[in-house]
């Protein structure tokens, strides 16, 4: 779109500059015809008014063309085109000083057209009796009651060239301005808000944390006690005293997941991996690492899990990958203690970069109870008691969590009873290997 304003001025206007080229006393001969100097002069305005086409990236090239032209004859057009453009884009001195020194060359060329012999200014043409009349010569000399209106008619034109030039120039630098400066206010305005969010999401983080860790940590703390007495009052009871030692290991595992939330809801950085504990410990770290302790530690409770894992590529794996698959796997395995107390599990974990993450968990529906229990133990009785009474503490939010996560990762699930056994079917989609330098 320039180039064609660009194109259109120079086809408008350069025929005017030829025009303008008759305040050149030098430009013609005695005779009034244009001499060689004249010939010069013509080819010299088409050659200027070439800097018309970048007008916009260096504006002041046109202005210095247009100055050259205003200096010589009086022609003041393009410099009246550049001076518009350095005062929309140059810094605020810059456009003050090429405006006076714009106006000032028009004002002079106007009063030089005035001042000087009616056949030498352009706008005689419109005065002349005679349309064949050649500017430059006695006969084409106007009337002299033509000569005011000539003056006045120079005079209106420089005026409002020079109006409409300084004037529209410095209308759109002071639009252009304002809307930059509401741009300026609008990103602030943002920022504010986004700072202003950020803080009272920091607010809630805090609460949230505080709630978390006094609510839940003297709970945790307490069971942790208790099962460490009730571990070493019941040495005499191998079964009793293991399933108190189980019962430890997970509360305080319990209470480092708390910490490490409580810290991670209240720093914000709740999504990265932290360093897994060590094995003897029930796992604490959500990640496929930590999937052998989760089993472990989940056999340790008397469930039975057959395993069956192929992991490649983990290090590669995203953040939420990590999570989501031991967030899956301790689900399914968690509903599978309370839905089906002494039945054994199935699992089975498949991870690789080419083919993505799957997850099968399977168990039976219903299963015989004396088959996992020995029947002179009554001790086992309770502990079947209490594991059917789990059962009636669900929410059913945990299936509901999983296929959210598989639901945001792009994968599939498949959740339900088949063939007699419930089944928690995952499939995750591959993720990409970083490039090899």
């Amino acid at each position: 779109m320039s180039l064609v304003i660009g194109v259109v001025m120079w086809l408008v206007c350069v025929p005017l500059s030829w025009m303008a080229v008759i305040a050149a006393p030098t430009a013609f001969d005695d005779s009034g015809e244009l001499n060689m100097l004249g010939v010069v002069y013509v080819l010299l305005a088409s050659v200027l008014w070439v800097s018309v086409f970048v007008r916009q990236r260096w504006p002041m090239v046109p202005y210095i063309a247009g100055a050259v032209l205003a200096a010589a004859w009086g022609d003041g057009l393009l410099l009246l085109v550049g001076m518009f453009h350095l005062i929309i884009r140059a810094p605020r001195n810059k456009a003050i000083a090429t405006t006076i020194i714009g106006s000032v060359l028009i004002i002079v060329g106007v009063v030089r057209l005035c001042f000087q012999s009616p056949a030498f200014n352009p706008f005689g043409l419109l005065f002349l009796s005679d349309p064949n009349q050649i500017p430059g010569v006695e006969a084409s000399i106007p009337a002299d009651e033509s000569v005011f209106g000539m003056n006045v008619f120079t005079v209106l034109a420089g005026t409002i060239g020079l109006a409409v030039s300084v004037g529209f120039g410095y209308l759109l630098r002071r639009t252009r301005r304002m809307k930059a400066v509401e741009n300026f206010a609008d990103r602030e305005t943002k920022r504010n808000e986004s700072l202003t969010a950020e803080l009272a999401r920091k607010t809630e983080r805090e609460l949230l944390a505080r709630e978390l860790h006094d609510t839940l940590s003297h709970r945790l703390s307490v069971i942790s006690l208790h099962s460490g007495a009730l571990e070493v009052g019941t040495h005499a009871n191998s079964e009793i005293s293991a399933t108190a030692h189980a019962l430890g290991e997970e509360a305080r595992a319990s209470l480092e997941d708390l910490r490490q939330l409580v810290g991670g809801v209240r720093e914000g950085n709740f999504g990265q991996r932290s360093t897994p504990q060590p094995h003897s410990l029930p796992p604490n770290s959500a990640s496929l690492n930590s999937l052998p302790q989760l089993i472990a530690s989940v056999q340790a409770t008397g469930t039975e899990v057959r395993p069956s894992m192929i992991l490649q590529d983990v290090e590669f794996a995203p953040t939420e990958l990590h999570r989501s698959v031991y967030r899956i796997v301790q689900e399914a395995l968690t509903n599978a203690m309370k839905h089906a107390p002494g039945a054994p599990v199935a699992l089975t974990v498949t991870v690789s970069a080419a083919h993505g993450a799957t997850v099968i968990v399977e168990n039976p529906l219903s299963q015989p109870h004396a088959r996992f229990m020995r029947p002179e133990s009554s001790s086992a009785e309770a502990n079947y008691g209490n594991r059917e009474h789990l059962a009636a503490t669900g929410s059913g939010t945990g299936v509901v969590g999983i296929r959210e996560r598989v639901r945001m990762l792009g994968g599939r699930a498949t959740i339900g009873p088949r063939n007699g056994s419930f089944f928690v079917e995952v499939a995750l989609p591959p993720f990409p290997l970083p490039r090899p330098r």
